[in-house]
C-alpha cells in the first residue's frame, strides 16, 4: 500500500463505564476497602486481553491480496520530447520530418494488500487502489492456500473493491454498524504489513468523519473516514478494523506519515456502513447507486454567515442549482444555506457523502435559510448522474473524462464545467493539433460542453462529419481553438 499519515500517543484507557480514577484515589480506595487495584482492567476471566479471542476468531477471515498491475515505463528520451519548447518545435515541421514520440514500455508491478472475507461463499472486501488495473489477483489464506479472485466491481469514489473467490464454507467476518462507534472506543486492525501475514495491532478510534484526506493514488471523492491510532502500515490496505464485539467497523485504507517511512499513529478506515452499501450495490446492480441533489455549494465562512444574517456558522452555502435537478424542482436557489438534511445538521465536509448515501426515491425534508428566514422544502432524491467516468469513445485520438473524475484530479483539474482530455494518442489528429492531457474542452462545433454527457452528445452529432470539427479548449489562462478532421 502506498498510503499516508500523523502522531497520536496511545494512552491506557478503561473500557468500563466508570470514569478513570487517579492513582492516588485508587490507593486511598485500596487502603479503605482493600482489593486489587487491577480489577478495573479489561481482562477476561482467564486474565487475558479480550483481543486474544478476537484475533483467533478473525484472523482466518483476513487474507492477503496479491495483485499484478501493468504500468507504463518512461523512456529516457521522453523528457526531451515532452519539453514544451521541443514539443512546439516538432509540431511546426511537416509530418514526414517529425521525430515520432518514444513509445512507453509496459512493465509488471506487484501490489500487496489485505482483504476481509465477508461471506461463506467467498466475497472479499478490499481497497480499489490494491486491485486497480490489475491483470491478475491472487487471494491467499492464512493457511497459505491460494485462489484466483474475480473482480465483482470497484468504486474509486470510495476506494472500495469487491472480489469473489470460488470457494464455499469459508470462515467470514460480520460487518458492524460503524455509526455506533465513538472516539475512544477500542479497535483492532488485522492485516499483512510489509508481508508480515496476520499482524494484529490495537488502538482506539481517534476521530470520526475525517475528510480531505489525500493519498498517492488520488483522493476518494466521498470521504467519511474513521481515524485510528492502531498501527497501520503499507500492506494493511483493505484489511479490517474491528470492535470489541468482533464486528468489522472499517476497512483500513490510508495512513499519514509526515514524510516518514511508516506508521506514526494516524490511520484511516472506510466506515463499514459505507463499504456495505457499495458491496450491496455492486452485487445487486453491478454499479453503485448514489443519491443526488443537484447543487454546487461552498463553505459557509463566519463572514458569510454574518452577512446572510445567521447566528451560527452552520450549514452549506448553495452557489449554483443545476437544471432539471431535485433541488431546482424543490425551489432551492443560489445563496440559500442548507442547514439540515433529513433532520440532521450538515456541514461542508460531510454533505456530499450524506446526500450520496441517501436512498434513491426517498423524500427528504431539507431545512434551508432563504432570504433571512427558515424554510422547509421536500426533496425526492434521484440517482446521481454517471459523471465520474470517461467517455467510451476515443475521438480524434483523445480519451476524455468528466472534470469530476479521479483522472481529472490526478491532472490537477479543479474546474466544475467542461470535459477534460486525459490521454492523447501519439500521432493522432488531436496530437498533431497540439492538444494535450489536462486540456479542458469547452465547446465542440456549436455545442457548449458543461459536462461529460454534453461531450458525448457532441460526439454523436459530429462523429460522421466530413468537414473539420471546431474544438474550443482551455489550458490555464489560454483559450485554444483548433479544427480536427476525420482521417
Amino acid at each position: 500500500m502506498k498510503r499516508i499519515f500523523l502522531v497520536i500517543v496511545l494512552l491506557p484507557l478503561l473500557v468500563c463505564g466508570e470514569p478513570p480514577t487517579l492513582l492516588n484515589e485508587q490507593q486511598d480506595t485500596e487502603k479503605q476497602e482493600g482489593g486489587d487495584i487491577g480489577q478495573g482492567l479489561p481482562l477476561t476471566s482467564e486474565g487475558r486481553s479480550p483481543f486474544v479471542k478476537l484475533a483467533k476468531q478473525l484472523t482466518p477471515a483476513v487474507v492477503s491480496v496479491e495483485a499484478e498491475q501493468t504500468i507504463q515505463v518512461r523512456s529516457p528520451m521522453d523528457d526531451f520530447f515532452e519539453d514544451p519548447f521541443n514539443d512546439w518545435f516538432f509540431k511546426q515541421l511537416p509530418p514526414s520530418f517529425r521525430q515520432p514520440k518514444q513509445q512507453k514500455r509496459e512493465a509488471k508491478r506487484p501490489i500487496l494488500g489485505s482483504g476481509i472475507i465477508v461471506s461463506e461463499d467467498g466475497y472479499v472486501l478490499t481497497n480499489n487502489h490494491v486491485v486497480e488495473r490489475a491483470s491478475k489477483i491472487i487471494v491467499k489464506m492464512i493457511d497459505e492456500k491460494e485462489y484466483t479472485a474475480k473482480v465483482i466491481g470497484t468504486d474509486p469514489a470510495t476506494d472500495v473493491a469487491l472480489l469473489k473467490i470460488d470457494k464455499n464454507g469459508l470462515k467470514y467476518a460480520r460487518l458492524g454498524d460503524s455509526d455506533k462507534m465513538e472516539a475512544g472506543d477500542w479497535v483492532m486492525a488485522i492485516g499483512n504489513p510489509f508481508h508480515l501475514v496476520g499482524t494484529v495491532t490495537v488502538g482506539v478510534i481517534s476521530a470520526k468523519g475525517r475528510t480531505g484526506i489525500s493519498t498517492p493514488e488520488g483522493s476518494p471523492q466521498f470521504q467519511n473516514f474513521i481515524q485510528t491510532d492502531a498501527a497501520i502500515n503499507p500492506g494493511n490496505s483493505g484489511g479490517p478494523l474491528v470492535n470489541l464485539s468482533g464486528e468489522v467497523i472499517g476497512i483500513n485504507t490510508a495512513i499519514q506519515t509526515a514524510g516518514l517511512p511508516g506508521n506514526i499513529g494516524i490511520g484511516f478506515a472506510i466506515p463499514s456502513n459505507m463499504a456495505k452499501k457499495v458491496m450491496d450495490d455492486l452485487i445487486q446492480y453491478k454499479e453503485v447507486k448514489r443519491g443526488w441533489l443537484g447543487v454546487q455549494y461552498g463553505n459557509l465562512t463566519p463572514d458569510l454567515a454574518e452577512a446572510y444574517g445567521l447566528e451560527k456558522q452552520k450549514g452549506v452555502l448553495v452557489s449554483k442549482v443545476m437544471e432539471d435537478s431535485p433541488a431546482k424542482k424543490a425551489g432551492i436557489q443560489s445563496e440559500d444555506v442548507i442547514l439540515a438534511w433529513d433532520g440532521k445538521e450538515v456541514d461542508y465536509a460531510t454533505f456530499p457523502t450524506t446526500v450520496a448515501q441517501t436512498p434513491i426515491g426517498k423524500t427528504v425534508s431539507v431545512k434551508i435559510w432563504h432570504n433571512k428566514e427558515i424554510k422547509y422544502v421536500e426533496i425526492e432524491v434521484t440517482k446521481r448522474p454517471a459523471e465520474i467516468g470517461a467517455s467510451e469513445e476515443r475521438w480524434f485520438g483523445m480519451t476524455v473524462s468528466s472534470v469530476m473524475s479521479e483522472e481529472a484530479k490526478k491532472l490537477g483539474v479543479n474546474e466544475r464545467e467542461g470535459a477534460v482530455v486525459i490521454e492523447v494518442e501519439s500521432g493522432s489528429s488531436a496530437d498533431l493539433a497540439g492538444i494535450t492531457a489536462g486540456d479542458l474542452i469547452k465547446k465542440v462545433g456549436n455545442k457548449e460542453i458543461l459536462k461529460l454527457s454534453d461531450y458525448e452528445l457532441a460526439y454523436k452529432e459530429y462523429k460522421d462529419s466530413k468537414k473539420p470539427v471546431v474544438f474550443k479548449l482551455e489550458r490555464g489562462d489560454r483559450i485554444i481553438i483548433v479544427a480536427l478532421k476525420k482521417e
